[in-house]
């Protein structure tokens, strides 16, 4: 079973960075194979271009992004690591969404209707949040977890979405982040 890990925090002494860690621990623990795909480390651009050269068609055959279309058709299990920024994924990790997840490749289309084309039928969303979650239940109406699993994932052919969300990390205690790591050590195992 190969993992594909795409991993977007740009400080690595982060609690994402944390999290990264008790992944790759664990997926390393059960001998999986696995890549990660730091976005900040590998400095990619999320710049979305498409015009008279560079036609969204045709973003299939981007070669600046073939490596990574390479690594996410490959995966048999996809899992996200990120902060939730403004109510949202970090820019970083939404342009590689818009630039990798393309057409021909993630998905296409059958007569009006999608058809997810990705390998993968599980991910792990891991993310965090300054705010409770209850905020963002409530207030937010779990927008986040509706775009990362059924705007993107489901709509790539993914169906089993297992999402871990970290509130309120800004005051979490060193007591509550230790049992967060442990929570995701074990959760690694999920494959759908």
């Amino acid at each position: 079973m190969q993992t594909a890990v795409i991993y977007a925090h740009p400080n690595p002494n982060s609690f994402n960075g944390a999290i990264l860690n008790q992944v790759v621990k664990a997926l390393e623990d059960g001998k999986k194979s696995y890549t990660v795909i730091d976005l900040y480390k590998e400095r990619f651009d999320p710049v979305l271009i498409f015009n008279e050269q560079k036609r969204r068609s045709e973003m299939k055959n981007d070669p600046e992004t073939a490596e990574y279309r390479n690594i996410i058709k490959s995966a048999d299990h996809l899992i996200f690591i990120y902060p939730l920024w403004w109510g949202g994924m970090p820019a970083i990790l939404k342009g590689f969404i818009d630039r990798v997840f393309v057409s021909g490749e993630a998905y296409t289309y059958q007569g009006k209707l999608p058809k997810g084309l990705l390998k993968a039928r599980t991910a792990s969303v891991y993310y965090t949040a300054d705010a409770p979650g209850w905020y963002l239940r409530l207030w937010r109406r779990d927008a986040d977890r509706i775009t990362a699993k059924d705007a993107i994932l489901k709509f790539c052919g993914v169906r089993q979405v297992r999402r871990m969300l970290f509130p309120s990390v800004k005051v979490s205690s060193e007591e509550i982040r230790k049992k967060w790591l442990d929570r995701v050590y074990r959760s690694v195992s999920f494959e759908g």
